[in-house]
């Protein structure tokens, strides 16, 4: 068998297995999530009548942006199903439901150094015994001797041991003082390598604008490595932390310290803004931008819709008008406090940008489809996954409804943790091209508002074979294009 025969093989055994993991929502056991009707009177006696007919042995109160919702843990005895039943019976109860379960999807992580890794099964010529390949699908052992037991974290992260998020914790480095603006700048040696900076055009785009560090963007993921050589100086700087918060929240740790533990969200705020014209590594769509780490993804890349609502809250309530979210699962559409975040996040005038999956398909079909990607959420920007010659990635979710716009998610370069950069492909990867777009193009004209920016990128993408039919544009974004725009 040919090497790329065999290396097709794997691929499609990938994606089934992809597609099997993803087969039924998953939620948290014992714990609900509540949301209450506004303005209704809920008299303590009456309370804890409720609490006790749904089998709940501890609440906790929600504030803030989330007034009116609590999450609730119940007796050991008692079936999620069946105090979500005993909730929504109540006349105070708009809705009751799991705490569904969020990951990262399954992806490919190529290391900068070191050979091709040698897998058991496959006889690939040259390929380097002592090498090794991370686990493709978090939690998981695949493919058979995967680095990290499934922990999904990147090989050498700083104090790690060599494991990323396997048995080993991360040390989380204290923040360090940003560094001076490079003035006048110098070229980024490895810009090239992130092709995908070229494809959308963003580079074209600089010649006129390079973004502004006034626009904030949230990624809300697995974390950032907020003292990385190409991204801290674009790093937020809370101007009124209260919790420690200076770069942003970890919704995992409760404390301010988003560190990234998996590599995955690093990544992706490369792909936003790593830093343009330092003379180091790459440049993300924005040469200047302001990013907001918010982590509720652990070291093995998954999280609760409860993590999910807090980060997207604590993102809005400060300031971020972006949010990068490469994450999602299945819900049957039913997650309704998830889609209520987003609507809070579209009140407040700020667009949600979204990975559509790598499950290989049909987002809008609600029995297979990815959340928060196939939600109808106006201010929601659903993102495919293209390569280099504009062709859809297989792994691609897609959908002529539900599915706006494709982006550059295969082989994509971007920074990895340790002042380390990486090749990953998933629609995790397109989705920051398109947040970091929606930031470039809203910077340049900070008087619209979403449904303008939104309206611009789309309008303005590139037809592309690939994705007609496949997507409501049929194209792929153009940074270019866009900043021109009306």
């Amino acid at each position: 068998m040919s090497l790329s025969r065999k290396i097709a093989v794997l691929a499609f055994a990938l994606q089934a297995f992809g597609a099997s993991a993803f087969a039924a929502a998953e939620y948290k056991a014992g714990e609900v999530i509540v949301k209450y009707r506004e303005g209704v009177i809920r008299p303590r006696e009456s309370m804890n009548l409720l609490y006790k007919a749904a089998g709940v042995r501890a609440v906790r109160h929600f504030r803030g942006m989330m007034k009116g919702f609590e999450r609730v843990i119940l007796d050991e005895t008692v079936k999620v199903q069946d105090a979500i039943a005993e909730f929504e019976k109540n006349p105070m109860v708009e809705y009751a439901q799991p705490n569904y379960i969020i990951r990262i999807s399954p992806q490919e992580m190529k290391p900068q150094a070191g050979g091709i890794p040698c897998i058991p099964g496959f006889d690939i010529p040259g390929c380097d015994p002592d090498a090794k390949m991370p686990c493709l699908i978090p939690g998981i052992p695949f493919p058979p001797g995967c680095d990290g037991d499934g922990g999904g974290g990147w090989p050498g992260d700083p104090g790690d041991g060599g494991g990323g998020g396997g048995d080993t914790p991360v040390t989380r480095p204290e923040l360090q003082p940003p560094p001076a603006e490079v003035n006048p700048p110098v070229a980024d040696p490895n810009l090239a390598k992130a092709y995908g900076i070229g494809k959308i055009s963003a580079d074209k785009a600089w010649e006129t604008h390079k973004g502004t560090k006034d626009m904030v963007v949230a990624v809300i993921d697995t974390g950032i490595d907020y003292n990385h050589e190409d991204l801290s100086f674009n790093v937020w700087r809370n101007p009124n932390p209260t919790k420690g918060d200076v770069v942003g929240f970890d919704f995992i740790h409760n404390d301010g310290i988003p560190y990234d533990d998996q590599g995955h969200g690093s990544h992706c705020a490369g792909t936003i803004g790593a830093v343009g014209g330092n003379g180091v590594g790459v440049s993300g769509v924005n040469q200047r931008v302001s990013i907001m780490g918010v982590k509720f993804l652990s070291a093995e890349g998954s999280g609760t819709t409860e993590g999910a609502i807090q980060s997207i809250d604590y993102a809005v309530e400060h300031g971020a008008k972006v949010l990068s979210n490469s994450w999602g699962g299945p819900s049957d559409g039913s997650n309704n406090a998830l889609q209520d975040a987003i609507k809070r996040a579209q009140d407040k005038g700020v667009l949600f940008i979204a990975a559509a999956g790598n499950d290989g398909k049909n987002n809008d079909d609600a029995r297979q489809a990815s959340y928060p990607a196939a939600f109808d959420n106006e201010n929601i920007i659903a993102v495919a996954a293209t390569d280099d010659k504009d062709g859809m990635a297989y792994f691609s979710n897609y959908g002529k409804v539900s599915t706006d716009v494709g982006a550059p998610g295969v082989n994509v370069y971007s920074l990895a943790p340790g002042n380390k950069y990486a090749s990953m492909s998933g629609t995790s990867m397109a989705c920051p091209h398109v947040a970091g777009a929606a930031a470039f193009v809203w910077s340049k004209h900070p008087d619209w508002d979403w449904r303008k920016v939104k309206e611009v990128l789309m309008n303005t993408a590139d037809p592309v074979a690939s994705l007609a039919g496949k997507t409501v544009t049929g194209g792929r974004i153009n940074v270019l294009n866009a900043l021109q725009a009306k």
